[in-house]
């Protein structure tokens, strides 16, 4: 027994509404989906009750009026919390429902969940999901353009392809991964190489900016050559352009990510020694500006090292 609407399309429940889920969220209302959310702060939801949503007081609530429930939220353990801790949304969720992850999370967690939710009848996915920034971070995420990197049963899969799509997934971004944790691994993998880049770029900067070279010129060689990057073709303009570390995606979560990405590279038994150096630089960027800095704190480090701000 579902709770789908009078169009036939199924009652999304959504938990988390901050730089990701409210964007997310304001597409699949644009889409005509009914939507139930929760978050912490109810203020994050104004935009989108005035949307038609619906307010539930707490997760449990979004569990009991949903048929398909997704979170979106910081970190595995918050996950853990609100599904099968003291959130109980799980326990409130129906037979034929189902759970669909798109934080930045891990399978450990996913199959605690999926033992518990399979007996159940409710199916288990991950769906984490990348901006696809081609503009200045801050502008880019004015809306969902999203890639989205899935795991689970197949089926489920094209089940919820529309769903997807209507969360903001471009079509040909939208990645059937393989099983359950498969997704997970692509987007962790994605975040890894992204800070990597971070602190290769800053540190090809520094070094640029030392020599006394224009930082726009070094870019544009550096771009129209085999180092090119979207990093470097894109996300490091909020810098240039307005001394933006993107404070949307804070520096402790790039550390739990690093973290996450070097313990996947230990199930697998490769010493993952360039990871192992980019994380050391992000906590120094932690335990030098706070845990609530922007993601690209990295750049300050170097800028610092470098003697000047990086503006173009």
């Amino acid at each position: 027994m579902t709770s789908q609407d009078s169009k036939g399309m199924p009652v999304i429940g959504l938990i988390g509404l901050g730089n990701l889920g409210n964007p997310m969220a304001v597409s699949a209302l644009s889409h005509g989906y009914g939507m139930v959310v929760h978050s912490l702060n109810k203020a994050e939801a104004d935009n989108l009750l005035a949307l038609g949503a619906t307010w539930a007081n707490t997760a449990a609530e979004v569990g009991q009026k949903s048929d398909v429930v997704i979170t979106v939220l910081p970190a595995p353990h918050h996950v853990h919390d609100i599904m099968i801790g003291s959130g109980g949304v799980l326990q409130q969720m129906k037979s034929g429902s189902t759970f669909i992850d798109m934080s930045t999370s891990s399978v450990e967690v996913a199959n605690e969940i999926k033992a518990l939710a399979d007996p159940k009848g409710i199916a288990v996915m991950e769906a984490p999901v990348s901006f696809l920034a081609k503009a200045p971070i801050g502008a880019s995420r004015n809306s969902a353009s999203l890639q989205i990197f899935v795991g689970g049963a197949k089926e489920n899969f094209d089940q919820h392809l529309p769903l997807f799509r209507a969360l903001g997934g471009i079509p040909e971004q939208i990645y059937y991964a393989g099983p359950n944790g498969a997704g997970y691994a692509i987007k962790v993998l994605l975040n890894l190489l992204w800070f990597i880049y971070a602190a290769g770029t800053s540190e090809v900067l520094a070094i640029g900016s030392k020599l006394g070279l224009d930082l726009r010129v070094l870019q544009q060689a550096l771009c129209a050559s085999p180092t090119q990057s979207n990093f470097l073709q894109y996300d490091i303009n909020s810098v240039f352009e307005a001394g933006n570390y993107d404070e949307g995606f804070t520096i402790d979560l790039v550390c739990k990510d690093i973290q996450l990405g070097i313990a996947l590279a230990n199930k697998t038994g490769i010493d993952a020694v360039v990871s192992k150096i980019a994380e050391q630089l992000h906590l120094k960027a932690l335990d030098t500006y706070g845990p609530k800095s922007g993601e690209m704190s990295v750049v300050k480090l170097y800028e610092e090292a470098a003697g000047t701000l990086f503006r173009a």
